[in-house]
């Protein structure tokens, strides 16, 4: 049963079946004779043809609404005891914290903790923290403060700071009274939504505002824009020396300085878990002795 309802989750989530068989590693067959399996227990058709794809009926969408709690529970449930008994934890991590200084610090807390078998997968922030909500993921090392996630906890870890990336890597000094135009990541990313409540809040005490005129979906591609002179890029410090730009180009914020806050992110269950308490330990060490490339 369990395996017929992740398919038809699935099966909802990618709309064909080829795209199911393929995410959920299986036959297009045994798709769907998963989903027609489940159909005779429920006696009344759940998917439909919809175009070139397929889509749920009224019933497969109420079925899925109602059983996606206990199979999210039924997932962490294994995961954590699979993480129990074989040391392995699966992560989701934020791509633009693996494209920087992640990499570093989790080859640390390898060294440290060789039989943690990290198990290592690159996503948007939102995307991660959702894995861990529906059991896929043990934990997310995630960017900005997922305020829509009650039932997961979330330990902060450090604060990132942010600097702009100037246009041509031509340092200037922002002036009073100056409203300063910069690409950065785009509104739907965590953390764009916890930086422009700290944007705000700061514009008082800098005396000059920064304005968004143009966002992307990677930090990566607006330093390189701005490298070349597209404009000024609104970035992690991380992301900006991983790609080369020497501090001198930089420009950094007044004192405290603009970040964004990183945490690892899961259900209180498995964070108690004491692999998972050691791995918090020792990434916290980690990131202690990469704080150069973070603040």
């Amino acid at each position: 049963m369990f395996d017929q309802i992740e398919t038809l989750s699935t099966l909802a989530a990618t709309g064909t079946m080829t795209r199911t068989a393929t995410q959920l590693r299986i036959t297009q067959s045994t798709v769907s004779k998963r989903i027609a399996a489940l159909e005779r227990e429920v006696g009344q058709p759940l998917t439909e043809a919809h175009g070139r794809g397929v889509r749920l009926t009224p019933v497969g969408h109420r079925l899925l609404e109602r059983a996606a709690p206990l199979v999210a529970a039924l997932r962490q449930a294994l995961r954590e005891e699979e993480t129990h008994h074989t040391g392995r934890l699966a992560l989701g991590i934020s791509e633009s914290i693996l494209a920087s200084w992640g990499p570093r610090v989790l080859a640390t807390v390898r060294r440290a903790a060789p039989e943690i078998d990290l198990q290592i997968n690159a996503h948007r922030s939102p995307a991660a923290i959702e894995r861990v909500r529906a059991g896929e993921y043990a934990l997310a090392l995630a960017a900005g403060v997922s305020e829509e996630t009650p039932d997961l906890r979330a330990v902060p870890l450090v604060e990132e700071l942010m600097v702009l990336v100037p246009a041509n890597l031509k340092p200037f000094t922002p002036t009073a009274g100056t409203t300063i135009p910069v690409l950065t990541i785009e509104s739907g990313s965590a953390t764009w939504t916890y930086l422009q409540r700290r944007l705000r809040h700061q514009a008082k005490k800098w005396r000059y505002k920064i304005e968004v005129t143009r966002t992307l979906q990677s930090f990566t591609a607006i330093v390189q824009m701005a490298r070349s002179g597209f404009g000024h890029g609104l970035v992690p410090l991380g992301v900006a020396r991983a790609l080369g730009i020497r501090s001198g180009d930089l420009i950094r914020f007044p004192a405290p300085g603009l970040t964004r806050p990183i945490s690892l992110i899961g259900r209180p269950t498995t964070l108690s878990l004491p692999l998972v308490q050691h791995f918090h330990q020792i990434l916290a060490e980690s990131l202690k002795s990469q704080r150069d490339a973070i603040v």
